[in-house]
């Protein structure tokens, strides 16, 4: 965003990219948080910064994006399109406004990618505070090829970072952060899930939902990998994370044959052991591999491209 008003780069910046292929026509979309200036723990824009000046905030603490549309009050949703493969992008596109409830403090991507559905619209997973602040998870959608999006409705109350995946009865759903499992060694320790038939106007919590993929509060990746087998066309889901309740560890991958119905543990692929920031993003290479980037204990980012061959069924 080069030098907004003036301001120095160190004040200007760009956050949780999500990335999305439009299945229609391969165009691919980048959205991304749009980070200016400092708004303080009050909520109030700071004037006249500079190069010397030591004040941060940041969007997701006390006040850092406040109620409005404006650059001074909130934080802004970018995205911007290529049409040759990432090679050239177009000018981004603010969204605030088109989207954003003017009175939520925030609304922005959840990092990761979005899908094409099967009747061709955009989802894209984000993530927001309403109008008390409290976060939460939706999805932002679009029907006409990314020219215009539409924001739905709150999933789930306390949730951020999220994955988005279509299942076989053209449901979606939507498998988020749940901040209450800070700290939660239980057996309720458990990523929120929830599903929609109408594009986030309704919200179904789903039977896995807070008891089934455990958490340590950190962002996870979900995809739908097709693939053929014995002249069937299939899907499986596969997830990663790390795989505990408390640290940012064992980096595993997961398998559901089910719709994400159950994942079991004779799947399950353990990729790191060791502790590292954890997020991660997967991606299909072809039916018989997957490749995930991942933050790892060895090194800040981890490309991995995996066989999945004998685990296919």
């Amino acid at each position: 965003m080069k030098n907004w008003g003036n301001l120095p780069e160190k004040f200007n910046g760009v956050s949780d990219a999500s990335l999305i292929v439009d299945k229609n026509n391969n165009n691919v979309f980048v959205a991304g948080l749009w980070m200016h200036g400092v708004i303080n723990e009050k909520g109030e824009w700071i004037e006249n910064l500079n190069e010397e000046s030591i004040e941060w905030n940041h969007q997701w603490r006390n006040k850092g994006s406040q109620p409005g549309f404006g650059v001074k009050e909130t934080s802004q949703f970018l995205i911007s399109k290529s049409t040759d493969d990432g090679i050239t992008w177009e000018p981004p596109i603010n969204l605030t406004k088109m989207c954003k409830k003017e009175e939520w403090w925030l609304w922005a991507p959840a990092p990761g990618n979005g899908i094409t559905l099967n009747d061709g619209t955009l989802v894209l997973p984000t993530q927001g505070r309403d109008k008390n602040g409290m976060p939460f998870s939706n999805i932002t959608y679009s029907k006409d090829n990314g020219k215009t999006w539409v924001t739905s409705n709150s999933a789930f109350s306390n949730t951020t970072e999220s994955s988005v995946v279509q299942l076989e009865n053209g449901n979606i759903m939507l498998n988020m952060r749940y901040n209450q499992n800070r700290n939660n060694l239980t057996e309720n320790n458990g990523r929120v899930v929830c599903t929609t038939a109408n594009l986030g106007e309704t919200w179904t919590e789903h039977k896995t939902s807070r008891n089934t993929l455990n958490e340590p509060v950190c962002m996870a990746s979900l995809i739908k990998h097709e693939y053929v087998k014995d002249g069937k066309s299939k899907s499986v889901l596969i997830f990663s994370n790390p795989n505990t309740k408390k640290g940012r560890q064992n980096i595993t991958l997961k398998f559901s044959f089910d719709d994400g119905n159950s994942w079991p543990k004779k799947y399950w692929i353990l990729l790191d052991e060791g502790f590292g920031n954890g997020y991660s993003c997967l991606a299909s290479i072809n039916e018989n591999q997957i490749g995930i980037l991942y933050e790892g204990s060895q090194a800040n980012l981890v490309f991995q491209k995996i066989s999945i061959e004998n685990i296919l069924e």
